[in-house]
């Protein structure tokens, strides 16, 4: 088992506006000190990697790119994003899967990383993000 890793959720219907956060406002488990929940968020306080996992499961009340995009300090981390195009509004059930690594440099101190909604406004049903600290 890792000694620092943190699983949030939501497990409520939340509704996102296009630029605004993805909550996380629910610990499921955590270990060590390298990874430590904020508002919508989880702080890295240690210089290394961190590998990000996790799923969004989301309705649109109109159609159109549903897009995420996970920041480190309201920076966009390439290639940590995912989207899906909707048809039909308010009836389509998607997941959006996000997954990489994210390299915190010893000058940065405790960054913090979000999941953002940079598309069409969404309702989140069940978000679940796991980020490990690899070294």
């Amino acid at each position: 088992m890792r000694t620092n890793l943190i699983f949030m959720t939501t497990n409520t219907d939340e509704s996102v506006l296009a630029n605004g956060l993805i909550p996380l406002n629910t610990v499921q488990r955590k270990y060590g000190c390298a990874v430590q929940p904020t508002l919508n968020g989880i702080s890295l306080t240690r210089p290394g990697y961190y590998k990000v996992s996790g799923t969004i499961t989301f309705t649109a009340p109109a159609a159109g790119d549903a897009i995420v995009q996970v920041q480190k300090s309201n920076t966009d981390v390439p290639s940590i994003t995912a989207s899906e195009t909707i048809t039909t509004a308010d009836t389509e059930v998607r997941t959006l899967p996000i997954e990489g690594i994210v390299k915190v440099f010893c000058n940065e101190g405790f960054v913090t990383l979000n999941i953002v909604n940079t598309g069409i406004a969404i309702t989140v049903q069940n978000v679940a993000l796991v980020v490990e600290y690899l070294d």
